[in-house]
């Protein structure tokens, strides 16, 4: 018997309903974020929470729970689960909306937490490098105000992801319509150049006057991923300059080594790019120094 864990209260997974008029169905109004376990306990999970929080405020979702509320329902889940290597996902939702007569519309959200157990990406991904297409027939709105959150309006994401896998290839890298790179479906991407981190930055980054002035766009689809920001506390420790600007296609495809972050696969170095190989083909120096930098950041945190 699987759990999970909604509004509070354990479930058997089988048993688990939500009503069918949760605005997260009708209109995918919700926001999510998914997190790896290792020894039982979810790595980084208070960024997991802090960027969850900032989806929910900054796109009218409800988030009822006390962030220690949902942490320790994340350590009982794994328990009751019986899982310590595990992917897990939390889910907000506007939940219900009803009117109220006297103060008009009323939301009751839903807060939904499951667990399973880990598939690992291949080994030799990690050791040859994956492989990417470029997708040209989309395009990431920037202006949308769901932009830089991780929402439930994903069917396009997994749609480019299909086609990647259908290509034989791991992931897709998306540009927005001003044609600048700015992740893949489910990865934000990272090049190095010059012994030097170039990514594209955030719209929170993008207040910063001097990254503004090294992007030509205002607004930017890149999410603030979690994975993302432990490449940029390692690499301070490493003493590698990190670069956030707009990515070119001549940009990616000139990299010395080009790498991509979410919690699940880590740190995944890209060495084809379609037919284009990165790098000799091989992660390079940096990728590797970065990715043994991160395993020991989890073993230091169990």
């Amino acid at each position: 018997m699987s759990f999970a864990w909604i509004n509070g209260s354990f479930i058997d997974e089988e048993s688990a309903t939500i009503s069918i008029r949760d605005t997260g169905l009708l209109h995918a109004a919700g926001v999510f974020t998914t997190m790896r376990a290792y020894g039982g306990s979810v790595f980084m999970l208070d960024r997991h929470l802090a960027r969850v929080r900032e989806s929910c405020d900054a796109l009218f979702v409800p988030l009822q729970q006390r962030d220690e509320a949902i942490a320790a329902a994340t350590t009982e889940l794994l328990q009751r689960n019986g899982l310590a290597e595990a992917r897990l996902r939390l889910t907000v939702t506007r939940g219900r909306a009803t009117q109220d007569p006297l103060h008009g519309m009323r939301l009751e959200p839903t807060v939904l937490l499951t667990a399973a157990p880990l598939e690992p990406y291949p080994q030799e991904y990690y050791q040859k490098g994956m492989t990417v297409i470029v997708l040209d027939e989309q395009k990431l709105n920037p202006y949308d105000l769901q932009a830089g959150h991780k929402t439930l309006n994903y069917f396009s994401r997994l749609s480019a992801l299909k086609e990647a896998n259908r290509r034989q290839a791991g992931e897709a890298l998306w540009f927005n319509v001003h044609n600048y790179l700015q992740c893949g479906s489910i990865t934000n991407v990272l090049i190095v150049k010059d012994g030097r981190l170039v990514t594209p930055p955030t719209n929170e980054e993008l207040r910063e006057e001097s990254i503004r002035q090294l992007t030509p766009y205002p607004k930017s689809n890149v999410l603030p991923g979690v994975t993302r920001s432990v490449v940029f506390d390692l690499a301070a420790e490493a003493g590698i300059e990190v670069v956030k600007r707009g990515v070119s296609i001549s940009d990616l495809l000139e990299a010395d080594e080009v790498f991509i972050t979410n919690s699940n696969m880590g740190i995944m170095p890209v060495c084809r790019i379609e037919r284009k190989a990165i790098g000799g083909d091989k992660p390079g120096k940096v990728t590797l120094g970065l990715m043994e930098a991160y395993a020991e950041a989890v073993a230091q945190s169990d």
